[in-house]
């Protein structure tokens, strides 16, 4: 884990999720990358006279917010910063730079410039999380960084882990020195098909301090957040699925829900 993209609409909460960013590269010997994206609208038709926000003007008022921004978080911790600006719609723009900057991990605020709207329809965030295609640590509001020496953890065990994505969520937790707690939520739990799956599963995380629950639920997202809550989790994690642009279409994913409603650190690991 050497390098830390973090997006910032330069929001109260966005500048929180950076203070947080800046201490977990501290920990992981990382280089931060700060990044702003904007879209620059080269033609108003309404307008009348000269148009002032032109595209150079947007790109030095974001090039000067993110000098600023990087010079207060060099006084939280002593990492290197590099700021970088990047035009284009928000999403594309960030995913074009996690893949040249060949990032480990992107770090975004669940809630940006528009808090009241986000839990009930989303955020550029929580819209990552379909998007993304390097880890995404998502961050609720009012979260502080206190290192994350305890994870949860949750997999549906009735469909076998990407391997990729489950290495990837083990170094996490490896390079964080954290226990994982595995939480796999089934409405039979005590079914022997599901219980030689959790062994096998266990098996995997032999090199990594864990616990394997099994419990009984339909309801991911209560479940597992309350789950979080009551083993004081630093952390969330998850794996999303791999969906079709019609099922995106038409229904929200438990990764994205929880994206959207946590009140813990996410972490979506792809």
């Amino acid at each position: 884990m050497k390098t830390i993209v973090l997006a910032t609409d330069f929001s109260r909460n966005a500048n929180q999720a950076a203070r947080f960013a800046v201490q977990l590269a501290r920990d992981w010997k990382a280089e931060l990358i700060l990044l702003n994206a904007f879209h620059f609208w080269p033609d108003n038709p309404a307008k009348t006279g000269d148009f002032p926000l032109s595209e150079d003007a947007i790109r030095e008022t974001s090039e000067k917010k993110l000098k600023h921004l990087a010079d207060e978080l060099s006084e939280v911790a002593a990492v290197p910063i590099h700021c970088l600006v990047q035009e284009g719609h928000t999403m594309n723009a960030i995913r074009a730079v996690t893949k040249a900057k060949n990032a480990d991990l992107l770090i975004m605020s669940t809630v940006g410039t528009a808090p009241k709207s986000t839990q009930l329809l989303g955020s550029i965030a929580t819209g990552m999380v379909e998007e993304t295609e390097v880890p995404l640590l998502l961050i609720p509001p009012g979260i502080g960084y206190a290192g994350m020496k305890n994870i949860v953890l949750g997999v549906d065990l009735a469909i076998p882990p990407n391997a990729i994505a489950l290495e990837t969520a083990l170094e996490f937790a490896r390079a964080s020195d954290s226990l994982i707690n595995v939480l796999c939520i089934s409405e039979t739990p005590n079914s022997p098909e599901l219980r030689e799956r959790a062994e096998h599963f266990r098996r995997l995380l032999l090199q990594v301090p864990h616990t394997m629950s099994l419990v009984k639920g339909s309801e991911v997202y209560d479940t597992l957040l309350q789950f979080s809550h009551d083993n004081k989790a630093d952390l969330i994690m998850m794996l999303p699925q791999t969906r079709s642009w019609l099922w995106k279409l038409f229904s929200e994913g438990e990764t994205q829900r929880m994206a959207r409603l946590t009140d813990i650190p996410l972490l979506a690991v792809v």
